[in-house]
């Protein structure tokens, strides 16, 4: 097979955008939510919803399969998420950012499932690993540059969300013209198919939820622990862009060692440094110099662990079982991002402080599950 290298750069610049976004949202909306006297736990429940929109909207995922071209697919979810960001700018009650996060949710599901299965039917396993380097670096780069437009464009009066809706629908254009060019398209799939891909893959499941959680919990509470521990606003936003610089530096180095290494057990190391690099961060004071890089390492190991997945899933699955298994990747992350901030958001208010401890948890305790599990399948094989 030879890998379609358009597709490949049209994926990737769809997902970059989306990430613009998403890196925007969510620390923006917690850090107002903060200053409107919201609760860890009402901030937790608000990234939530955003996760919930995401798995929900798998449901239609079969409908649009069969009615629509994968880059049309894509282009309506960019479409959806310019209308969302323009509402944010405009509405400004915790009630209507829980409606509209569920919003952008169920619209950018689409740029997920479909961006990563395409992606997976256009490349070559001998380059997977390298390609799923790239896709991460360009969706990272989007997380920096969301976070960025905070101290540029204030908090104020909606400036930074109507930018990024501007942003977002002239890509959106343009990948509406990029991707009639494409040559693969993905196949089409039932919702019979995610309890298949499920019973087949569970643990490739579990490195997706993992990544979710962690995801989740940095970008909605980390600005709040760095605040509360004494940093400016501006610091806090900028946090979240370094934990996005160190995953965007490491994702393409990341994306070879899994093409020349065995990826579950680069997924297992990725697991081990989340949980240290975020422990880590709870003892070290937040206006510290020590924070960035940490927050460096963090964001790379994190993130490392979806880029293992989709590396994985793209080996071990084809045709509808890969459309299952993305669209299993959108519930599995939804749940993770769910779970994520409500925990942690429980755990810093009955532990203030303590807001990364179930990340770390999950972390260490997921490494060693991946190690037992692959050790107890290498043992199977060999008997």
């Amino acid at each position: 097979m030879v890998t379609d290298w358009h597709s490949v750069v049209v994926v990737v610049l769809g997902i970059t955008v989306f990430a613009i976004a998403q890196g925007l949202t969510h620390p923006l909306i917690s850090l107002l939510l903060a200053e409107r006297g919201a609760s860890d736990l009402v901030v937790g429940l608000n990234a939530a919803a955003f996760m919930l929109g995401l798995g929900l909207s798998v449901l239609a995922v079969p409908r649009l399969s069969r009615r629509l071209r994968a880059g049309q697919i894509i282009v309506a979810g960019l479409i959806g998420s310019v209308g969302v960001l323009a509402a944010l700018a405009i509405f400004d009650t915790v009630a209507a950012w829980f409606v509209l996060r569920f919003a952008l949710g169920f619209c950018v599901n689409a740029i997920y499932v479909f961006g990563e299965v395409w992606l997976n039917v256009a490349t070559a396993d001998k380059v997977r690993g390298r390609v799923s380097g790239l896709y991460g670096a360009g969706m990272t780069a989007g997380f920096v540059i969301g976070p960025m437009m905070i101290p540029l464009f204030g908090t104020e009066n909606g400036l930074a969300f109507a930018v990024c809706a501007v942003i977002v629908s002239l890509v959106a254009f343009a990948f509406a013209l990029l991707s009639r060019r494409a040559k693969a398209e993905p196949d089409r799939f039932e919702l019979s198919d995610l309890p298949r891909f499920a019973r087949a893959a569970p643990l490739l499941l579990f490195l997706v939820l993992a990544f979710g959680f962690a995801d989740a919990v940095a970008l909605a509470l980390a600005p709040l622990h760095l605040t509360a521990g004494g940093a400016s606003v501006n610091a806090a936003a900028t946090f979240v862009a370094v934990l996005h610089v160190g995953m965007f530096v490491a994702q393409p180095f990341l994306g070879i060692l899994l093409d020349l290494k065995d990826r579950w057990v680069i997924a297992a190391s990725c697991l081990f440094a989340t949980g240290l690099s975020f422990g880590a961060l709870l003892f070290v004071p937040t206006t510290s110099w020590l924070v960035w890089p940490l927050g460096a390492v963090a964001g790379a190991a994190f993130f490392g662990i979806y880029t293992c997945a989709l590396a994985i899933l793209g080996r071990d699955h084809q045709g509808a079982m890969l459309v299952a298994g993305a669209s299993a990747f959108s519930v599995a992350y939804a749940l993770g991002g769910m779970v994520g901030p409500a925990v942690s958001g429980v755990t810093s208010t009955l532990l203030p402080g303590a807001v990364f401890l179930p990340v770390v948890v999950i972390g260490f305790g997921g490494a060693l599950l991946v190690m037992h599990q692959r050790k107890k399948i290498s043992g199977l094989m060999g008997n």
